[in-house]
């Protein structure tokens, strides 16, 4: 059986005073054996908030980076996506060892920081070869009025217990 790891919120009061935990729930099969094409995924709520910008800014650093004033670096809201994304798949679980294939991003314009971003992603393949799961995830990022701002293409080969 397939680990899978969830955070969990736990908020004891009204004051907003809350925990994170991360809890291990056993799953028969992590979503990236089981899942067919089509099946959505989200939406998640990627907005990037300023701490999270400036703590990526610091952490990427040097003068050779672009500095993006107050919009974000592009490839933070897909980073955001992703990580929602290889918690739904079961990519955490036990036993699957996982690369990262191709990352298409398109984006019709600059994301604020602390912009509204609702990503919607789709499983667009997801075929077995040779005991490897090929799957592709398209991402459409929205703003707050619903408005498809920027696209993304994931592919990712797992290899592992999902795959067997």
């Amino acid at each position: 059986m397939a680990g899978q790891i969830y955070n969990v919120r736990i908020s004891s009061d009204t004051t907003a005073h809350s925990q994170w935990f991360r809890t291990r729930i056993l799953l028969a099969a992590p979503l990236i054996s089981t899942a067919e094409v089509g099946h959505k995924f989200g939406p998640y709520d990627v907005t990037i908030p300023t701490e999270r910008a400036n703590a990526y800014a610091v952490a990427v650093g040097g003068d050779e980076s672009p500095d993006y004033g107050d919009s974000l670096a592009p490839i933070m809201v897909v980073a955001a996506a992703l990580t929602e994304l290889i918690e739904d798949l079961g990519l955490f679980s036990g036993g699957l060892q996982t690369v990262h294939a191709g990352q298409e991003v398109s984006w019709e314009r600059q994301v604020k920081i602390g912009e509204k971003v609702d990503a919607i992603g789709k499983l667009a393949a997801n075929s077995v070869r040779r005991g490897n799961h090929f799957a592709t995830v398209s991402v459409s990022y929205q703003d707050s009025t619903g408005e498809e701002i920027g696209t993304s293409s994931t592919t990712i080969i797992v290899s592992g217990e999902a795959s067997s």
